[in-house]
């Protein structure tokens, strides 16, 4: 068994000693050390935390730029379709009147040839009938009389056309 005496006495103290330097010397040290690697890693975590934050949020914004990008997209082409459609539109119709201007104009262009050869066949016919009719009458009545005589001809045909 155990006995009792000085030594054990002395034993113990020393192991007491022991204990208190190592916990002054060592642990205490040690025990900062650990803290203020605590205090480091607590501090790159709530960094790294505020650095996911801060990336959440800047995809979010990316993603709300693309969304509004895509959209303002979208209005561009419907806006570019709109303008293309007006212009087409326009065009169309600028060509459908230039065409009827252009028709009307060679329809006018037309009546007045037609009128101008006819005027100028009339007046064709008229001075053969006149020199004709010289002729077949002689000095008689003379060529106003023929001419008056081929302008009540030419009121009678376009009476009854």
């Amino acid at each position: 068994m155990l006995k009792l005496d000085w030594n054990l006495l002395f034993t113990v103290i020393n192991l007491l000693i022991l204990v208190g330097a190592m916990w002054y010397f060592l642990f205490k040290p040690v025990r900062k050390i650990l803290e203020a690697r605590q205090a480091e890693a607590d501090r790159e975590n709530a960094l790294a935390k505020a650095k996911t934050a801060e990336a959440e949020a800047a995809k979010a914004r990316y993603e709300k730029c693309l969304s509004d990008t895509e959209e303002e997209r979208r209005q561009i082409i419907a806006k570019a379709r709109k303008q293309a459609d007006e212009e087409y539109k326009k065009i169309v119709n600028n060509a459908r009147s230039t065409a009827k201007r252009i028709e009307t104009e060679a329809t006018e262009d037309a009546a007045r040839s037609k009128a101008r050869i006819v005027a100028d066949a009339e007046q064709e016919i008229a001075d053969m009938i006149a020199i004709a009719t010289e002729k077949n009458v002689g000095e008689r009545h003379g060529a106003g009389y023929d001419n008056a005589l081929y302008e009540q001809f030419l009121s009678e045909v376009a009476e009854e056309k």
